[in-house]
């Protein structure tokens, strides 16, 4: 048996024990509340936004109490940079049917996964705390109408390329990992006697630069790479948070969730 194959299996029994560890415990109530808001702004500095309706798939499938806000950003003066989209679900009573990772919902819609990697955003949290992230580059051919793939006169397909940011915000810290969050949540529930809420942080923006290489005009808006829409949405992030987030708390202090305006309780 190799480390490898080692390792994994430690990794399950570690997993499965966790898991059973919490069925042994009595239901934990309340939760506590994600150090999240659970609006964000409309505007706020130089951004305007729209808000973005939950589609009805998601209202279906998705736990009666989850929580979303969801708007798309667009800079109100002197840019021709891209829109930038900002979601937040928040999780309910039943985390496993209330938030997911992206990457399941990405592959149904038609990405492809061009990167995948963890970066850390410095001074990104409350008291200069550094924020990871999970980073997702990814593409799809455009389709028509038909649903027949778009070609380009020089006959190859259309592309659209976008840039993804998320993380997990708890109620005393936060992750980019989706199995980092299931530890936290064995651990808090067997050594702590508590659940937290999280909320499901994604931040998003077309890669404009991809459509002049593919010599498709932008109009006014800038092409901007790879690299320069990471600081694009990198720059938002840092502008934003300070209004949606609160420095974490201690653990034995931290309030119950309360039920946000328009969730059933």
């Amino acid at each position: 048996m190799t480390s490898h194959t080692k390792r994994l299996l430690l990794l399950g029994v570690i997993l499965l024990a966790g898991f059973g560890a919490t069925f042994l415990l009595p239901e934990v109530s309340p939760m506590r509340s994600s150090l999240m808001h659970s609006e964000m702004p409309a505007t706020f500095d130089n951004w305007g936004s729209q808000g973005i309706p939950v589609s009805k798939r998601e209202l279906e499938v998705l736990a009666k109490d989850t929580h979303f806000e969801r708007r798309i950003y667009s800079q109100l003066i002197g840019s021709g940079r891209p829109a930038i989209e900002a979601s937040i679900v928040f999780s309910g009573k039943d985390i496993n049917n209330s938030i997911h990772r992206p990457e399941v919902c990405l592959v149904t819609q038609g990405w492809n996964f061009v990167r995948q990697r963890y970066i850390t955003l410095p001074d990104m949290l409350p008291g200069n705390g550094e924020m990871v992230v999970r980073e997702l580059v990814c593409k799809r051919t455009r389709r028509d109408e038909k649903g027949d793939p778009i070609l380009l006169p020089d006959g190859r397909y259309l592309e659209d390329w976008q840039l993804l940011y998320y993380s997990f915000i708890g109620a005393t810290e936060t992750t980019a990992s989706h199995y980092g969050r299931t530890f936290i949540d064995i651990r808090d529930r067997v050594l702590g006697g508590y659940d937290q809420q999280w909320a499901y942080a994604t931040f998003s923006s077309q890669i404009i630069g991809k459509y002049r290489d593919q010599g498709v005009p932008t109009g006014n808006l800038e092409p901007l790479d790879l690299d320069q829409t990471g600081r694009h949405i990198e720059s938002f992030m840092r502008e934003l948070m300070p209004k949606v987030i609160q420095a974490p708390r201690d653990p034995s202090n931290a309030t119950a969730a309360t039920p946000a305006p328009g969730t059933n309780s």
